[in-house]
């Protein structure tokens, strides 16, 4: 009876030659496993490839004869040389009966070929041949390149986070971490990942409570917020570090998706531990820059752009009677003070939309029914801390010091009537002088005229009851021939006329003397400003008379102006008498000819403007600069103070917001402007009607 023979137990049983391969009936082992897909390899117990199937020749470039020339090491990356020979002798040795291992084969190319084998004995029937090693091997390279293009995109991402400065960690739904990068290591004081991942972060570092105790996971608001699916910001929570301290923190969280699902999120932590305290350091300097605003004696307020107060020191609640939290907020103009102004809210709405500091002096307002007065310096400041800038208002009640000063320009006044009284006197004594004279020719004339009244009224009774008599007659013939009738009838209206004219001077002397010398009042007036030079032109007439002729050429239809009268007055008659004396420099005492001063006012839509020009010696170049220094003059001591042009200069610039200045040439004279605002005019003209110098 025959048998059939098993090809691989024939296999098994042939005496394998080194370097010869299979025997012939290889062919048929050949077709029935060569189809496969895997890569087979049969191995002898010292590595050396006895048969390969196409499928690993092809995995490794190789030819079968190119294999089963070599051992499977000379293919085998030097890198897992080592493993492969221990896995193998293990094997052989009967340690393992079968092992898996995850190596590289170098292809032909010189490219590793990732492959996973599993590796059984194969027992040999014949005793005499050793046992044979069967190797089943898959191509994993396409999973090691995806393996490795996820390893180095971990990579990246974990140096991305690492590189950052914010501390950052993920967790899944349940509040366990999944990710984490140095800076959270640092700022916790972890060692390494390892410390933090796959444990739950509520429970490991969160913690707000007063008594030290951690929040329960449902009061968690990362999670609560993971729940609603969305992120949310938490700007000051504690937490523990790892040594058991306390960490003020800031952190965001923001949810992360897989397939569109919600799978944990992603922390954000920033240590605020510096910030608490420069804001710690930030309070504590605004109590002591309080204390010290509190503690300075002169009003500070601070007010915004539209006006509203946000600083308010205890000086300011001192004068005005009211605490900071009544007017925190307010507008100043409506805040509580009681200011004399009507126009207040206009005149602030100027301070906050002009930029550049200014001054305000003698502003009045109502204290315990009592006006009194401030004086204010503003200046526009940046505040770091605050949205936009703040106008910081600085004064003090100036009540006081503004009753001296009216005091003082009064006296200055009258000092100015003090010098020109002589003038004055001689300006009144002419005309009274000849009304004098003119009443006593007619006193002396009167009594003729009494004897005449007398003969005409007995002519009168004669005639009634018959002829005048002869001797009545007579009486009025010697009376005719001894006194001038005809010159009598000439003079004394003359006379009349004379003194008529003297009273009027006389009177418009006195008048200009009064407007003049008055006292101003602390607030502007709309005033005739042509009224008023012609009035100060009449008071100092002694003065420029004897050396110059005043020519005058106003704008008749020149607005009312408003501003201190009296401030005003005192301007033009320091001009007009610097005028005489410049001219008197130049032509002496008038004998052989005057000079001239002209007076002209003009407007522009937007001010009023006064020139006073003269033909006197000019001022020289080199002091022009010094012209309106308080003290200065260059007049011989006891001609001059050298404070006229100074008070002019701070009267006009400082307390009605004008300008003066002056075109001056040497030998030929110096003419001095003026220009008051016309706007702050037009304003105050809409409620009263009429004023007077």
């Amino acid at each position: 009876m025959n048998s059939t023979v098993n090809p691989t137990q024939e296999l098994l049983a042939t005496r394998v030659e080194p370097g010869k391969g299979l025997p012939g009936y290889a062919q048929l082992f050949k077709s029935i496993l060569g189809c496969s897909a895997a890569g087979m390899l049969v191995l002898d117990t010292d590595g050396r490839c006895v048969w390969a199937n196409q499928a690993f020749c092809d995995l490794v470039g190789r030819t079968s004869e190119e294999l089963i020339a070599g051992t499977a090491l000379d293919i085998t990356h030097p890198d897992d040389v080592d493993i492969s020979r221990q896995m193998l002798q293990r094997l052989t040795t009967g340690e393992v009966k079968e092992y898996q291992l995850e190596k590289r084969y170098m292809h032909k190319s010189g490219q590793p070929v990732w492959v996973v084998l599993t590796v059984t004995l194969i027992p040999r029937a014949d005793q005499l041949q050793p046992d044979l090693a069967g190797a089943l091997i898959h191509d994993i390279s396409h999973r090691k390149a995806a393996e490795e293009a996820l390893r180095d995109r971990e990579e990246r991402l974990q140096l991305l986070l690492n590189s950052t400065a914010e501390a950052i960690y993920g967790m899944d739904l349940n509040g366990n971490c999944t990710f984490c990068n140095q800076a959270l290591l640092r700022m916790l004081g972890y060692p390494d990942a390892s410390s933090l991942l796959g444990k739950n972060m509520h429970q490991v570092i969160h913690h707000s409570r007063a008594d030290g105790s951690v929040y329960p996971p449902e009061e968690c608001r990362i999670l609560q917020a993971l729940q609603m699916d969305s992120g949310t910001h938490i700007d000051d929570e504690v937490v523990w570090r790892s040594g058991g301290n306390c960490l003020p923190v800031e952190y965001w969280s923001h949810p992360l998706k897989h397939d569109g699902q919600t799978v944990g999120c992603m922390v954000t932590f920033v240590d605020i531990t510096k910030r608490k305290a420069a804001q710690a350091a930030l309070r504590r300097a605004h109590e002591e820059a309080e204390l010290f605003i509190n503690s300075v004696p002169s009003i500070l307020i601070g007010i915004s752009s539209d006006s509203r107060i946000k600083r308010w020191n205890s000086a300011a609640a001192q004068v005005f009677g009211l605490a900071k939290a009544e007017v925190a907020g307010k507008h100043l103009a409506t805040c509580g003070i009681q200011w004399v102004r009507s126009d207040m809210q206009g005149e602030i709405d100027s301070w906050c939309a002009d930029r550049m500091p200014r001054r305000v002096d003698a502003l009045p307002f109502v204290s315990n029914a009592e006006r009194r007065f401030l004086g204010l310096s503003l200046t526009w400041i940046n505040a770091p801390e605050e949205a936009g800038d703040e106008l910081l208002i600085i004064g003090s009640d100036v009540t006081e010091r503004e009753i001296l000063g009216q005091q003082l320009r009064q006296a200055q006044k009258l000092e100015a009537i003090g010098q020109l009284a002589a003038g004055i006197a001689h300006e009144i004594n002419t005309p009274t002088q000849y009304v004098g004279d003119n009443t006593r020719f007619l006193q002396e004339s009167w009594p003729l005229f009494n004897q005449l009244y007398a003969i005409t009224r007995d002519m009168r009774q004669e005639a009634a009851s018959g002829p005048i008599s002869p001797e009545t007659l007579q009486r009025l013939d010697a009376l005719v021939k001894a006194e001038d009738f005809e010159f009598l009838l000439t003079e004394i209206p003359r006379a009349i006329g004379q003194s008529l004219e003297g009273i009027q001077r006389v009177t418009k002397i006195v008048r200009a003397m009064k407007d003049f010398s008055h006292p101003g009042s602390e607030e502007k007036k709309l005033i005739d400003i042509n009224k008023a030079i012609e009035t100060t032109i009449t008071v100092a007439r002694n003065e420029w008379k004897y050396v110059a002729e005043v020519e005058t050429h106003f704008d008749s239809d020149l607005p009312l102006v408003l501003c201190h009268a009296g401030e005003f007055n005192q301007v033009i008659l320091n001009l007009l008498v610097n005028a005489a004396q410049a001219i008197a420099e130049a032509v002496g005492d008038g004998s052989h000819g005057k000079g001239k001063i002209t007076v002209s006012t003009a407007h522009d839509p937007d001010w009023a403007e006064i020139s006073i020009s003269d033909t006197g010696a000019g001022i020289p170049e080199a002091v022009r600069s010094r012209v309106f220094e308080p003290f200065f003059t260059t007049k011989p001591v006891g001609k001059g103070t050298g404070q006229g042009l100074a008070l002019a200069h701070t009267a006009i610039v400082r307390r009605h917001r004008g300008k003066i200045w002056f075109d001056s040439e040497v030998g030929k004279g110096t003419t001095f402007y003026i220009r008051l605002p016309l706007e702050e005019s037009s304003e105050a003209n809409h409620g009263e009607a009429n004023s007077v110098c």
